[in-house]
Order: structure tokens, then sequence, then C-alpha cells
């Protein structure tokens, strides 16, 4: 039988125990003071973890960043019960390999493709902190065409292009715009932006303490040139409305943890002269902005920033309002949290719940009502995202992010359109803008470009 060497198991536990617990209390010590050690390990395994992720995108094999979970049957339009309408139907999103913006007719046809790749029209992006590591790292959010053919989108927090009718650069506004265009009335262009105050930097909205990123709004002219740009931050402030902006649940300790995003602006309209005389409250050129991280829609004058009406809720994590002639505003309500995404990314399951709608509210009464997504009839889900466009004929045309899905319906609430954007038997690409055109709305007389 073996003696036990006590000795010599002592020796050895020792041995071992003794540099662990050196590299543990070293560990402890660079967490606590921040020290190059901790910092670089950190970054280490940040990397490693980002590669991880990001390995089916960084070698082009899948592109997953862009894909959803199917919920629905089909591919491209799926239902057409106006067939002879001659429309036309702006679509950007990811098609097949790419971005890209789509202009469909009804029955699927495409009339032009404006294939886009950030690194072309960005080379050199230095006005982003963090540059997308590849083109399948950014997408598209907020997108319209011109009457001439061409068209101009966001890169999401990656900038404002305009492209003409062959995908050629007309110009770039390198700031991190993001989430909508919209056309202003006297011309130009209402899109959202932010700026970034670094960490050390004076905040100019205490008790918010940097590093965060300021939400503001950018009037862009025709040319491309930023012409004027508001602070939202700074409209709170201004009308006595910090209260809002801190009743957030942040404790606001020094040095507290928090996402750096005050407000999340995701939307601005502006309230054209055609139909101003349908809001009593408000003035040609007011602007409707959604903030969703306060779950609120307001409206303010665009030169003053004075408010002229507020509401929080009853949507959650709102999106598009929408000035709706007759003097309504329109709402694409997600109704939901990001909770609800697959643990670990931002896949919603086709178990989740279809629970956003439209909601349409009298800004004079805060009278509203839901007027798509009331019933089991009437499925939708964006957990973010999401738009919708009231059409001349006073329809809906909805883009459901996640779903892949863009469609139409009448003033009954019945589906008259639909397009699925159809990637693989189990998956979508998702779709993040869609709006129709009347086809005498474009003076294009040729739009192939061969």
């Amino acid at each position: 039988m073996q003696h036990f060497d006590f000795p010599k198991l002592l020796f050895y536990s020792v041995c071992i125990i003794i540099p662990l617990g050196v590299s543990l209390l070293f560990g402890l010590y660079s967490a606590e003071n921040r020290t190059v050690v901790y910092q670089t390990s950190k970054y280490l395994k940040t990397a490693v973890v980002t590669v991880a992720n990001e390995v089916f995108t960084l070698t082009k094999l899948h592109p997953d960043h862009f894909l959803q979970p199917s919920r629905y049957i089909g591919s491209g339009v799926t239902v057409n019960k106006i067939p002879n309408n001659t429309d036309l139907i702006l679509m950007s999103g990811f098609f097949k390999n790419s971005n890209e913006l789509r202009l469909i007719k009804r029955n699927g046809d495409i009339v032009a493709r404006w294939p886009i790749h950030f690194s072309d029209i960005f080379p050199s992006p230095i006005h982003l902190a963090n540059p997308p590591m590849t083109d399948w790292n950014i997408d598209t959010h907020g997108a319209l065409a011109l009457s001439d053919g061409s068209v101009v989108f966001n890169f999401e927090y990656g900038g404002l292009v305009k492209l003409d009718r062959c995908a050629n650069v007309l110009w770039t506004v390198d700031r991190p715009t993001h989430h909508s265009v919209e056309k202003a009335e006297a011309g130009g262009f209402w899109v959202p932006a932010r700026r970034f105050f670094p960490k050390g930097s004076s905040s100019p909205y205490p008790p918010f303490e940097t590093p965060f990123y300021e939400d503001t709004i950018l009037k862009i002219s025709e040319d491309g040139q930023v012409v004027s740009e508001i602070s939202v931050p700074a409209i709170f402030y201004k009308n006595g409305l910090e209260a809002i902006l801190t009743s957030t649940g942040y404790s606001f300790l020094k040095g507290a943890s928090w996402d750096n995003e005050i407000v999340h602006l995701n939307k601005v309209d502006e309230l054209h002269s055609d139909i101003a005389d349908d809001f009593p409250m408000f003035d040609t050129g007011d602007l409707a902005l959604s903030l969703r991280k306060l779950n609120l829609v307001m409206v303010v004058d665009k030169n003053t920033g004075d408010l002229k009406w507020l509401k929080t809720g009853p949507w959650l994590r709102q999106h598009d309002p929408e000035f709706k002639q007759g003097g309504t505003i329109t709402v694409f309500n997600n109704n939901i949290y990001k909770d609800s995404f697959n643990i670990g990314s931002k896949k919603s399951l086709p178990s989740i719940p279809r629970v956003s709608n439209i909601i349409e509210i009298d800004p004079e009464s805060d009278k509203y009502s839901i007027i798509y997504g009331n019933n089991s009839q009437q499925k939708l889900l964006s957990i973010v995202r999401g738009k919708h466009q009231i059409t001349a004929d006073n329809n809906i045309l909805i883009t459901e992010f996640e779903g892949g899905r863009v469609f139409e319906i009448d003033i009954s609430g019945n589906i008259i359109w639909e397009y699925i954007n159809r990637y693989s038997q189990q998956e979508v690409a998702e779709i993040t803008e869609a709006r129709v055109y009347p086809i005498d709305y474009f003076d294009v007389a040729k739009w192939s470009c061969l």
C-alpha cells in the first residue's frame, strides 16, 4: 500500500493557491482602479465575443443582422386585390445579399433598383466613432423617392445619402443620421441625428452625466447642406419639462451606469399647409416628434422650440407619428418591450404575441382609438422600428419591420395588398421602410439605366 505523502500535497497546493490568489487580487485591483491591464483584458474579451457573434457576417456566409424567423407564409406579393392599380411602392431593406431600395409595381415587378453599399458611399467614415465592420453591419432606416427618380435615405446612425436614378451619389450628409427622412414643405428634408458628448466633457443637461448622445433635428437643404439643428433635450429644458426627462428610473448616482441615450428620437414629421387648418392647436410647419424611451409624442414650433402638445402613452415604445387630414395624429404603436427578444439576440420568436397596432388620436381631446391591430384577425408585431403611411385613398400602408412584411389595409381594416420579403424557408429579411406613390408623381420618362 502506497504511503500518502501529506507534506508533498500541502507543498503543491500552496504552489497552486498562492499564484491563483495573487492573480485574483491583481485582477480585483485592476478592475477597481481601471488599470491598463484591466482595460486591455476587457477590450480583448469584448473583441473575442464580438468576433464569435459576427463570424457569419464577417465571412459573408449568412446576413444574420438582417434576418428574422418567418411568421408568415408566401414570398413576394401574396395579396393583390387591386390588380389594375398603377401605384408604385418604394421599399428599403435587405434584398438577396445587400441593402437595397426597390421601386415595384403592385404585381411585384421591379421598376427600379438602388443597390447600396456603405463602404462605397462612405469609404472613409471619419464622421463615425465606430464605423461598421462590413456592409452587413449597417442597414438603412428612413427612405423616400423624389419625382425625378432620385432617392434620399439614411444609413442607420451612419449618414444621409441622395442617389440619382442610376444609383450615382449626388451628395451625402456626414453625420450619424437615423430613423426617418421627411420632406419639408418649403424644400429640403427633416432628419433625426445625434451628437456625442464624450466622457469628462461638460454636460449641458444635468443631472445627465457624460458620455451620452444628444438627439437633434436636422433641417437639410435640397443640395444636402445642414441648414439648422435643433437639440431635443434642450426643448424639454426650455419648456420646463426636466421632470419628464428625469422620471426614467435612473438613479443619477455619480458614475452610475446607463445606456447613454436620453430620449431616443425616432421621427420628425412636419405639418403641411394643405391640412394645417384641421389642427387649430397647431400652425403650418410645426413638428411632431416621437421619443421612444419616454413613450411620448409631442408637437413643437420648429422656429422657437415652444411646446404645442405632449402626450405620454397610450402607446409603448412607439414610432412614426403622422399628421392626418381631419385633425388627428396616427402612431405606429410597437406596444411591447425589448425583453421580448430571444435572449442574446434581436430575434423575435414566432411565438411572441403580435400586439403592435396603429393608434389614431385627437390632440384637442386626447381621445384615441386603435384603427388596426385591435382583434385576432389583425395581427402585427414589431418590437423595434415599424412605419405606416396614410395613402391618398385613406388606406394605410404598414411596414412590419421584423416580419419582413409590407401590407396595405382599406378603411375597413381588410388587407388589400401584401408583400413578404422571403430569404429562406425559415427566414425573412427585414424591411425598414415602404411608401406608396401614384405613378403620376414621377416625371421619369425612362427608368432603365442601360
